[in-house]
């Protein structure tokens, strides 16, 4: 079983990505997520420093003790982002995302073994969501998408991707190599792009999808007929 489904109970779920411009407007976001059903939420600081954010996670979990949320620190690496989180949560940390695992067709970099190394020091059992080809980062050639994605395995727990660039649909032949690379016991995300119209032609080799900008209104707030259009369109495939 792959750690989505382990987690969640099921697959695909939709992450939806605050980007909190204000406390208030992100606790409001939040409050959005909840109310339409979606499971959790990813918060990232953009729009908020670090510190703040961190802060607004603390309030997250005393407002909604059973919503999973995870944390993107963009500035960090992802062993420096989950020691900071950790501590600064009071290690309730459900999730982490980087948007660079440290693996691309160069091998495995130092990164991605220092975030095994320290998640097992911790004793951390949350899902580790670690960017491979992924927008802005080093473009991986089309013959090299699956050995990258395969190498992944043993160093995250979900595999993520994206288009492009930031709202940008990923080519759905690369997230298809991807998936099947890493085969149904582990986990591929998609994190840009993503709507209710082409979302379908992603799966079945996608079981997370961490959507921002698709979601808005304007930046920071939450339109929460998106979030259902996008919740009605995963439950139905």
């Amino acid at each position: 079983m792959n750690r989505v489904d382990e987690i969640f109970g099921t697959s695909p779920v939709l992450l939806p990505v605050v980007h909190p411009i204000g406390r208030e407007a992100a606790l409001a976001a939040v409050d959005v997520v909840r109310e339409v059903g979606a499971p959790g939420v990813f918060l990232i600081d953009q729009g908020m420093i670090e510190r703040d954010v961190l802060a607004l996670a603390r309030e997250v979990r005393a407002r909604h003790p059973s919503l999973w949320i995870g944390l993107n620190l963009l500035s960090r690496d992802p062993a420096e982002a989950l020691v900071v989180a950790i501590g600064a949560c009071n290690a309730d940390v459900d999730g982490i995302w980087s948007d660079d695992a440290g693996i691309d067709d160069r091998g495995v970099r130092s990164r991605a073994e220092q975030f095994v190394t320290v998640r097992r020091r911790l004793g951390w059992r949350g899902l580790y969501f670690g960017g491979v080809a992924f927008k802005y980062q080093r473009e991986i050639g089309r013959d090299d998408l699956g050995k990258v994605a395969a190498s992944a395995v043993p160093y995250v727990d979900v595999v993520c991707t994206s288009g492009p660039g930031t709202g940008m649909a990923a080519d759905v032949s690369k997230v298809a190599v991807m998936g099947e690379a890493i085969g149904p016991d582990h986990a591929l995300a998609l994190a840009s792009g993503v709507t209710p119209e082409n979302v379908r032609n992603f799966l079945p080799h996608t079981r997370a999808f961490l959507v921002g900008t698709g979601l808005e209104s304007r930046l920071g707030v939450l339109d929460p007929a998106k979030i259902e259009a996008l919740l009605r369109a995963l439950r139905g495939a």
